[in-house]
């Protein structure tokens, strides 16, 4: 599991960095450009690179657990979910999820581990 987790959290890194959701649809672009002192690619989501860094390294406001059965990840960050969901005049740009990449090696790993537990009876 805590493979799949890296992956996970390389690919929402690579997601924030080349304004991609999971399933690799383009985020919507920035309305207003960026201040000085913030982001001055003008890249959605990077602002200060607090909302990424919760999610993909460790921070005071991530959220990571690995179990034999589950794997979480996620963030405290209070406006992640309205950049997650959307919500009025914010548009939708989801981060978080699996991309094929990561769904394929985790469905590898599931049955493998079902294998192993079948041959180990």
């Amino acid at each position: 599991m805590t493979g799949i987790l890296d992956m996970t959290k390389e690919q929402v890194r690579i997601g924030f960095e080349s304004g991609r959701a999971p399933d690799g649809s383009k985020w919507p672009a920035l309305k207003h450009p960026r201040p000085p002192g913030h982001n001055q690619n003008n890249k959605p989501l990077i602002d200060t690179g607090n909302l990424m860094d919760s999610v993909t390294v460790d921070h005071e406001e991530h959220v990571e657990g690995v179990t034999d059965e589950a794997l979480t990840l996620g963030t405290y960050v209070e406006y992640a979910r309205v950049h997650q969901q959307g919500s009025g005049n914010i548009p939708q740009r989801q981060f978080l999820g699996f991309n094929k990449k990561v769904m394929d090696h985790a469905t590898e790993a599931v049955a493998d581990d079902v294998i192993n537990q079948i041959d180990n009876i």
